[in-house]
């Protein structure tokens, strides 16, 4: 990195955390579906970005998922508009990103966007005569011949130490 080029700082979330008795989650929320952050909303009304967004999530959980979804989805779509009209390389990449983080948003939100997990195995071997034959034997109480050779079922095996 080059000397005259720092890094910037994040940014700091300095607001109240007690939210105000005659904020309505609803007015919230749908200013956050015209306005492009939590923190602009946050900080007109003098409060934490965080104390916010864990105040709509605890008041008004569904309504929150769904405007987050209903964002996630204009985000897919600028970043595929984006992605369509990009100019050079860097304009080509953010539009990527943003589609990127967009279909990470939904897939975490939505269960219908989440990753398929399903395993299908097909096996076409025809077990049916093995096991008819193997209940038969059990029916009939057919004893199970040893794998083992004959020689070493009569034999005696000496397990005595030596003593040398």
């Amino acid at each position: 990195m080059r000397q005259n080029q720092r890094r910037r700082a994040p940014k700091a979330d300095l607001g109240s955390w007690v939210i105000p008795q005659d904020l309505k989650p609803q007015d919230v929320l749908q200013r956050y579906l015209t306005e492009s952050t939590t923190s602009q909303i946050a900080s007109q009304y003098g409060l934490s970005r965080k104390a916010l967004v864990r105040w709509l999530r605890e008041v008004v959980p569904v309504e929150w998922r769904q405007i987050q979804l209903t964002r996630a989805h204009v985000f897919i779509e600028d970043g595929e508009d984006g992605l369509a009209v990009a100019p050079d390389a860097l304009s080509l990449a953010r539009a990527r990103e943003m589609v990127k983080a967009a279909q990470f948003r939904l897939q975490a939100l939505d269960p219908d966007y989440h990753p398929k997990q399903e395993l299908t195995i097909k096996d076409d071997t025809d077990l049916g005569e093995r096991l008819r034959r193997a209940r038969e034997r059990v029916i009939e109480g057919e004893p199970v011949k040893a794998l083992v050779a004959p020689q070493l079922l009569q034999s005696t095996i000496d397990v005595t130490p030596d003593k040398s």
